[in-house]
Formats: structure tokens, C-alpha cells, sequence
């Protein structure tokens, strides 16, 4: 299915997807470093490819050698069955959502006539959900079944930084488990550092991969804007779309495909609408957490700041759960400040649960005066540091009974994981809905909507 249609018109397919490369040769590839080299990320994941099939092959052969001897030998001549380096069964990929990292992934895989079995971390956290997911690609396997495949699989773990938290524990010993098992090479990727996979970072090659540069990312804009016959948006709002998304080149094009979108509107107004895409930006969320705990006095300074804020408020909640620590160091205003943060969490949860939205100002001067106002002796106008949610480096939250259905929905039509769902997919239909009654009214149509799920999108 098209998006916004009864499939009858291509014109509204996602670009992102409609522009996804599938060849190497049509990609701009971002720059890439390994340690402190610089390499060329497609050749070096082409040669770990083929280096991998190249040495399973040999360990195969002798695993199963060592089986038939097993067989007639005595406990104490048992040999033991060998298996690949990690290094040499693995690699991860990391960087910044949006650069192309998984668009690299399905086109190599493309161009060498592979088929990509993918899972996201961030949905499967657990080992029994991860070996369930890849229990026939990452078991081991005899010689003749491996030779027999008809297509050469590749497995993509992707937003790997994803597993975090008590519950994930037996994830990462789970997807090193995988590695020293499988029979298929495996690219992971990752959308930042993070400290808890230390332990994979130290058997695996990690490659940092680098946004496009700006006169790159132009081009292919042009490229797009021209297929399309997209006239109105000028250099200039090109090059806002480009600073705003700060290298994330699926926002760039998801954006060009919002604009170009409805009737025509002026250039002022075309502005407002690009700077509306992005109000959760990490530099405007930094820069909220350190005037809430530094510089807000008031309850009416507070809410002032988050009034004016267009950071999600639950959102907003996890950061500032996450930064008292940073701010807040005396042991009775820490205290004070996370009963605060508690009884905001019920308020919340009564909200949700009842539907009382009326609650909603309690919950804001809880959570944000009621934890920063508690600061009599820590405040300071010092450099502290500000750090993501540990629980999720893409703003992760659990979902409302709608925004399940609305995602069950979406993932009928498009393999896509929550986050994806959550990050990308659903605020974009959410700028196509809002651009008029009749693109609302196509893409409740064409996912069968009801009015608690055509809700979110207004």
C-alpha cells in the first residue's frame, strides 16, 4: 500500500522509502572511521561479508569431522567443536539516526543478491525474544544445509543501543551468544555509545559512521525536488531543512515530501512550518533542562518555560527524572525532589488510566517546579552535564491503548519497528494531516481509522 491513497496513486508514497537506494553505486556514502582510520564502510562491510562465508565454510568442515570422530571416540578424546572470532562473525555500525546505516545494509545485501533478516533491539530486549526471533538463522547447522541455501542471509540487529535497563540484562550475553553461534555474518547498528555494551564493543569491530556533509545532502535534495516537480521551496528553505534536521537525511526528505504537500502557502509561512517540524530537538531539550534547575525561581517561571516549550511532556518528564542527580546534590532536597517527581507519576498515571487531561497543569508543576523549586542550597550557575534518558537514547515511551492500535495498524502495512513508528513514521503523518481535511481524511480511509486513532494525528 501507498500512503494517503487508495493505492491507485504513487504520488504519495513515503520518499523515503520510494528514494531508498538499492545499490551501493546510487548511494552518497557517509564518511566512516574505524579507531582512528578512515575506511570506506561499504567496501570494508562487502570484505567482512565475504571473509565470513570464506572462514564459516572452513569451520564447518572441520566441526563436522570433529563430530564424526566424536562418535566412536572415548569421553576423554572428545575434541571440542571450534567457532569463528567474534570479530570475524560480527560488526556494529554507529551513528546518528537518519545517515543511512541501514540503507547501506539492504543494499549491499542487494547488490549481493542476499536476503536481510532484521530484528530491533529496542523491541526485542530479552534472549528469549532475541533467540526466537533468530533461532533459523543463528543456530548452528550442518555443512550440506548451509550450502544448499538458495540466498545467502545477512542479519541486521538494529538500534542496538536500544537494550538498557535491569530487565535487558540477558540481552547482551543473548546477541553474543548469537554471534558465536551463527551461521550468517551479522551487521548491528546503533545510534550511539553506550557504556552497558562495553562488553560487545570490546570483541567486535565498531565503525563510526559520520552524517553526509551539507553540499551532499543538497544534491540529493535537488535530485529529489526535480523527480518531483517540486518548485516552491527555495535554496534557502533547503538549507534550513537541512541545519534543522542536523544531518538526518530521512528528516530531510521527509520534510520536502510535507511541504510539497497541500496549497501553496508564502514563503513566511513555509518557514514556520519547517521550524515546527523539529521543537524536540536535543540542543532545545539541553537547553530547557539547564534553565529549569539553574535559572527558574518561580512556579511562574516554571511554567512559563514549559508552557512555552514544545517538548512533549512526558518526554520532557523522563529527561528531567534522569538530571536531578546532575543538579541536585544535597540528600534532603534529592529526597524532596523525587517525592515530587512521585506524585507526579500518579497524577500521571490517573490521567492516562481516567482520561483527565484536566490534570495535566498539576502534573507539569510537579514534575518541573515542584522538583526544581526544592533547590536551596544546590543551585548553581556552573557547568553541569545534561544526559539522555538511560532508558531510551530516542525518547522511548509506553503506549496509550490508541497509539498501540494506530501502530498495529501502521505495521500491517510497513515492516516497521515502534520506534520507528514513534520517531518517524507517525509525526509524519501527523504533518500530512495537518496540512488539510483532506489528506486526514485519505489516511484515515487507507488505515481504517476510528476517532480514538484519528485523534493522535490532529
Amino acid at each position: 500500500m501507498n500512503i494517503c491513497d487508495d493505492m491507485s496513486n504513487n504520488s504519495n508514497e513515503p520518499w523515503v522509502e520510494k528514494y531508498r537506494p538499492i545499490s551501493i553505486k546510487e548511494m552518497a556514502l557517509p564518511m566512516a572511521k574505524l579507531g582512528r582510520q578512515r575506511v570506506n564502510v561499504a567496501e570494508k562491510l562487502k570484505e567482512f561479508i565475504h571473509n565470513f562465508f570464506k572462514e564459516i565454510k572452513k569451520i564447518n568442515e572441520t566441526n563436522q569431522q570433529i563430530r564424526s570422530f566424536n562418535r566412536t571416540a572415548t569421553e576423554k578424546q572428545q575434541k571440542e567443536e571450534i567457532s569463528l572470532p567474534p570479530e570475524k562473525a560480527a560488526v556494529l555500525l554507529e551513528g546518528q539516526p537518519g545517515i543511512g546505516k541501514t540503507s547501506i545494509v539492504y543494499a549491499l545485501a542487494n547488490d549481493l543478491n542476499m536476503e536481510v533478516i532484521e530484528t530491533n533491539a529496542s523491541d526485542t530486549r530479552t534472549r528469549d525474544s532475541l533467540e526466537a526471533k533468530l533461532k533459523e538463522t543463528s543456530k548452528s547447522r550442518g555443512i550440506m544445509d548451509f550450502i544448499s541455501e538458495k540466498k545467502e542471509k545477512l542479519i541486521l540487529i538494529d538500534e542496538i543501543d536500544g537494550i538498557y535497563g535491569n530487565k535487558d540484562r540477558g540481552a547482551v550475553p543473548a546477541i553474543l551468544e548469537i554471534v558465536k553461534q551463527t551461521q550468517f555474518p551479522i551487521i548491528m547498528c546503533s545510534n550511539e555509545y553506550k557504556s552497558n555494551l562495553q562488553s560487545l564493543y570490546n570483541i567486535i569491530p565498531r565503525y563510526e559512521v559520520h552524517p553526509l556533509p551539507k553540499d551532499e545532502m543538497i544534491k540529493i535534495a535537488i535530485k529529489i525536488m526535480k523527480n518531483e516537480n517540486v518548485k516552491e521551496i527555495t535554496k534557502e528553505d533547503l538549507e534550513l531543512i537541512i541545519d534543522r534536521n542536523g544531518g538526518d537525511l530521512r528528516g530531510v526528505i521527509n520534510d520536502l515530501q510535507a511541504l510539497s504537500k497541500g496549497e501553496r502557502i508564502s514563503d513566511e509561512k513555509r518557514k514556520d512550518m519547517i521550524y515546527s517540524f523539529h521543537r524536540d530537538t536535543t540542543e532545545e531539550i539541553f537547553g530547557i533542562i539547564r534553565d529549569l534547575f539553574q535559572e527558574v525561581e518561580t512556579l511562574e517561571q516554571a511554567r512559563e518555560l514549559t508552557n512555552k516549550s514544545d517538548v512533549d511532556y512526558n518526554f520532557l518528564y523522563k529527561w528531567i527524572n534522569q538530571n536531578i542527580p546532575s543538579f541536585i546534590t544535597y540528600k534532603d532536597e534529592l529526597e524532596a525532589a523525587y517525592e515530587n517527581l512521585a506524585e507526579a507519576d500518579k497524577i500521571f498515571g490517573r490521567i492516562r488510566r481516567n482520561m483527565e487531561w484536566s490534570l495535566l497543569p498539576y502534573f507539569y508543576d510537579l514534575f518541573a517546579g515542584g522538583v526544581v523549586l526544592v533547590q536551596k542550597k544546590s543551585r548553581s550557575k556552573g557547568f553541569r552535564p545534561v544526559n539522555f534518558p538511560r532508558y531510551s537514547s530516542s525518547g522511548r515511551r509506553s503506549l496509550n491503548t490508541a497509539e498501540k492500535s494506530l501502530y498495529q495498524k501502521i505495521r500491517q502495512v510497513y515492516e516497521i519497528s515502534q520506534t520507528e513508528a514513534l520517531r518517524d513514521f507517525i509525526p509524519f503523518l501527523k504533518v500530512l494531516a495537518n496540512l488539510s481535511r483532506r489528506n486526514l481524511k485519505e489516511i484515515s480511509d487507507w488505515l481504517d481509522l476510528t476517532a480514538k486513532e484519528k485523534n493522535i494525528l490532529k
